[in-house]
């Protein structure tokens, strides 16, 4: 009872704390493009395996599936996660080299199973992020790009068994927060320049649908497949934009501003349609392996202002887990979860012909918490690797990014009988 008090209070403290939270999620020159850097992930589990998720089950069915809302069909506990990102990248333009980092909240979230049949779940998650800061400084031109901001989410889902195979289940997202861009040109040595904002308050809501299969065989192989696929949609976006142009003195201060144009008004943000699928091979509380596939139509993004052109997004991914003896009370080692994986993608981005891509390595591991018959755990993910290329006087980022979960169980909604 005490533990479940303090997951309850955790989760009603949050609740006043997230919505007027701000974050800085987002680092990269990349994140300029579009909405910015997606950061929706699973959890820190699939996280240190690539990415899966359509066709991933939590091994102690203790830890919820928001990705695909019908993969938690063996979701048996009452789930509360907290989750936590440090992302840490070098970028490579060929003549210098820079570093920079930031830490976020990525996570928090609440699931449990209600009766034989249903699961729910409510959560809070980053979704996209601007994070940058580049100049370019030519012969005779100067040019300076600023943009911050994120996209957040509060999702709920519902899922359904329809049998001890086949489920599937539905999540809706409000999506709120503020994507905040601003453009600097000028020619060098020359103090007149002009200024170009693009401020934006989105809010909106998003829908995915999912659906799971999964088949035991042999009696301890199971063999998933996971579908789930989240609808195009419009946001709703509070926009300012203007362009102006003023002098800088010697000392840095602005003088004779001049606005040139200026327009608030209510616009639209399309966001992208996006599936996800996977398959999943493996041994209950031994070993599993998944392959990802996700396709997002970012060619379909449009902001008023935001003159770019985007193509659709791609990514791949393998991975898996093992645990080395799960009924080994002497050895602690042996009933934690190593995790490993590999990812690919093809990014939405292309610049100067140059296809943007981004592909590297994961690495995690799952540590027991409490005693052997409690399935919480602290969960970490890591992925090493690189996106873009200094090829065509382009930027090459080198990044480790870190996740820290916190996942603990409990009993609710279940019929408790005393003897």
């Amino acid at each position: 009872m005490i533990k479940t008090k303090s997951i309850l209070y955790a989760v009603l403290l949050a609740a006043g704390v997230v919505p007027t939270m701000a974050q800085k999620t987002a680092v990269s020159p990349y994140s300029s493009f579009g909405m910015g850097e997606n950061r929706q992930s699973n959890n820190a589990a699939t996280f240190g395996m690539g990415g899966v998720y359509s066709s991933y089950l939590s091994t102690y069915g203790s830890q919820a599936n928001f990705m695909n809302p019908a993969a938690n069909i063996n979701l048996n506990y009452t789930s509360f996660n907290f989750e936590g990102t440090l992302n840490a990248s070098e970028f490579d333009d060929g003549a210098g080299k820079a570093q920079r980092s930031t830490a976020y909240m990525s996570q928090l979230s609440l699931a449990f199973p209600m009766g034989a049949k249903f699961r729910g779940g409510v959560a809070f998650q980053p979704l996209y992020s601007l994070g940058y800061d580049n100049k370019v400084v030519g012969k005779n031109s100067y040019n300076a790009f600023n943009g911050d901001g994120d996209i957040n989410s509060l999702q709920i889902f519902t899922s359904y068994n329809i049998n001890q195979n086949f489920a599937v289940g539905v999540k809706a997202g409000y999506l709120f927060g503020n994507l905040n861009k601003t453009e600097i040109h000028g020619n060098q040595g020359n103090l007149l320049l002009t200024e170009v904002e693009n401020r934006n308050r989105i809010t909106g809501f998003s829908f995915t649908g999912g659906a799971f299969y999964t088949k035991r065989f042999r009696e301890t192989k199971r063999f998933s497949i996971g579908l789930n696929y989240t609808i195009g949609n419009e946001l709703n976006s509070e926009q300012e934009y203007s362009i102006q142009n003023y002098g800088i003195s010697p000392t840095g201060s602005q003088y004779d501003k001049q606005i040139v144009f200026e327009q608030k008004s209510d616009a639209k943000v399309k966001v992208p349609q996006n599936i996800g699928f996977g398959v999943s091979l493996g041994e209950d509380f031994r070993w599993n392996i998944a392959a990802q596939v996700d396709w997002t139509q970012m060619s379909k993004y449009e902001l008023r202002f935001d003159n770019l052109k985007l193509n659709n997004r791609f990514k791949a991914v393998l991975g898996g887990y093992v645990i080395p003896n799960i009924n080994s009370y002497k050895n602690y080692f042996a009933r934690t979860t190593y995790r490993a994986g590999a990812f690919y993608e093809k990014t939405p981005i292309s610049i100067n012909g140059t296809d943007i891509e981004k592909y590297g390595m994961a690495f995690g591991i799952g540590l027991p918490v409490g005693k052997a018959s409690d399935p919480s755990e602290i969960n970490i993910g890591v992925q090493l690797g690189q996106q873009g290329t200094t090829k065509n006087n382009l930027i090459k980022e080198n990044f480790a990014n870190v996740k820290l979960s916190f996942t603990l169980n409990d009993n609710w909604f279940q019929r408790r009988k005393y003897n």
